[in-house]
């Protein structure tokens, strides 16, 4: 299965059609990326209206990532074998029927399903939008269309944290599920209406279900044992080893399967490539690192800062607004510098700000966490781009897009297991410098002072092992980025196989959302 070059090409839509067309696609991604920032300054509200712990509400944002992973590669089958309209419009309606379990139900199950729903069928939105773009659009038209596509693909990671924070302390969380309803739904109806009677060819293809069945084994298996260890000891939990050996005899079976067959679910034969192997390593574990400490970021500083939603949102902006500006400079540099050297650059400085933030030895004020944020959006625009063209250096038609599909399985699995994992290190070593920080008293009673002090001095050293937890956090991730950096110099010279620089950069912001 290729995707989308090979599609079937059709008569170019009108200049009317063209505009509402990219008004309604552009409005459909921006909703789908949207939800995956806004959410997170969300996830202690949410804990604390199902009444579970807010280790448990960090499943429903790890498992949308996994939900969207398995979207890429099984959304090339699902279009040729009902078209993008229904494709399309099946995915909006789901979205805002599972948004709609979200927004009234008091029930964490049942939000945790809806959310992997959510996570499935947005995911499967991404790469059809790209297609009704390539397949409908006239040649003239087209570059428009994939640069508005692109703006849709960065916006909402500016504004998401920031109205999700407003949100969450002005209206309520719900609110997020509410206004998701009639956009999805409208979105659906319009693409309906305006794609009904230009429905590419149906055809039949072939799925590799071994590949996906050992794919959704593994990565369900493995996702499952991290979220568990928030909650359980690692290697005193028969569950959890149960499901990491599962996942690991999975992950072999996958392997196996996957490089013996003529078409796979995923081509792995691609990690034979070398730029392709060190990109696809060095993309996932900066996606688990990023995500995972961005999230520590925004849910630990409201649980043992004390800080809003709203005021999270707020410290996050710096980032976003610097790293949009670095991306469009990015998309400029790449064809004029080497990929390699901004790649390597970004990595150093997400290292020096890591380092910056697990500096600080006290509850740093707003003004003074602004700095390293601003500083991190520098070089976020241009790391992500950066890595994926070192990974799809020399690929070009077919076979870029297969490793596209790779590539977002890869950094979206690392963004759901950067939650859990991440998490789990920053609880347990919370509760370790708390104990350290309280050596010496047999408990917290024994301090001299009143009832009310000994309230206080609890909460000073709850939240100075906090901090202490949190630099190290950082610390860890500031030399993960240092190792990824000298990675990356063993690459070879970037080489841009494809053509059409708009369509090169489209599909690489496929992976790049």
């Amino acid at each position: 299965m290729t995707f989308p070059q090979n599609a079937q090409t059709v008569s170019p839509l009108s200049t009317g059609m063209v505009v509402l067309l990219n008004l309604v696609i552009g409005l459909g991604h921006f909703l789908v990326l949207f939800n995956t920032g806004a959410y997170l300054p969300m996830i202690p509200h949410v804990a604390g209206s199902l009444g579970v712990n807010p280790d448990f509400a960090d499943w429903t944002q790890a498992d949308f990532f996994l939900a969207m992973a398995l979207a890429f590669p099984t959304s090339p089958w699902l279009l040729h074998r009902w078209g993008e309209m229904r494709v399309l419009t099946a995915a909006f309606v789901m979205f805002a029927l599972a948004s709609g379990v979200c927004a009234v139900t008091n029930h964490y199950d049942s939000f945790l399903i809806a959310r992997i729903v959510q996570g499935y069928v947005g995911g499967l939105t991404i790469p059809v939008s790209l297609q009704i773009i390539l397949r409908h659009y006239h040649p003239q038209r087209r570059n428009i269309g994939l640069g508005l596509w692109g703006i849709a693909a960065l916006t909402p990671f500016t504004l998401g944290p920031v109205i999700g924070g407003w949100i969450t302390d002005t209206i309520g969380w719900r609110w997020l599920f509410y206004v998701n309803i009639p956009i999805a739904i409208t979105v659906a109806l319009v693409s309906m209406i305006l794609l009904f009677e230009r429905e590419m060819e149906h055809r039949h293809p072939a799925l590799d279900w071994r590949g996906l069945i050992f794919l959704v084994i593994a990565l369900a298996a493995g996702e499952s044992a991290l979220n568990i260890g928030e909650t359980l000891s690692w290697w005193r939990s028969q569950t959890i080893i149960f499901l990491g050996i599962i996942s690991l005899i999975a992950l072999l079976l996958l392997i196996i399967a996957e490089w013996y067959t003529p078409q796979p679910l995923l081509d792995l034969r691609l990690l034979k490539r070398r730029n392709f192997l060190i990109g696809s390593v060095v993309l996932f574990f900066t996606a688990l690192f990023f995500q995972g400490s961005i999230a520590i970021y925004i849910v630990g500083f409201q649980l043992v800062m004390g800080y809003s939603a709203w005021m999270v949102g707020l410290l996050i902006l710096p980032m976003a607004i610097f790293s949009k500006i670095s991306f469009m400079l990015t998309q400029r540099l790449l064809n004029r510098l080497d990929a390699r050297i901004l790649a390597v650059l970004s990595l150093t400085g997400f290292s020096a700000a890591s380092f910056w933030v697990a500096s600080y030895n006290h509850p740093a004020s707003f003004t003074e966490l602004l700095w390293p944020q601003a500083f991190v959006g520098i070089f976020l625009g241009s790391l992500f781009p950066s890595i994926i063209a070192i990974a799809l250096s020399g690929l070009s038609g077919p076979a870029e897009i297969r490793g596209t599909v790779l590539l977002n399985v890869l950094r979206l699995s690392g963004q759901a297991m950067g939650i859990p994992l991440i998490a789990t290190l920053f609880d347990r070593r919370m509760i370790f410098h708390a104990h350290f920080l309280a050596e010496g008293k047999s408990s917290i009673a024994d301090l001299p002072g009143t009832l009310i002090g000994h309230i206080r001095t609890a909460a000073l050293i709850k939240q100075h092992a906090a901090m202490l937890a949190f630099n190290e956090i950082f610390y860890i991730a500031a030399w993960g980025f240092l190792i990824g950096a000298g990675l990356l110099l063993l690459s070879k010279a970037v080489v841009y196989a494809e053509p059409d620089i708009r369509l090169r950069r489209a599909i690489e912001e496929l992976v790049d959302l």
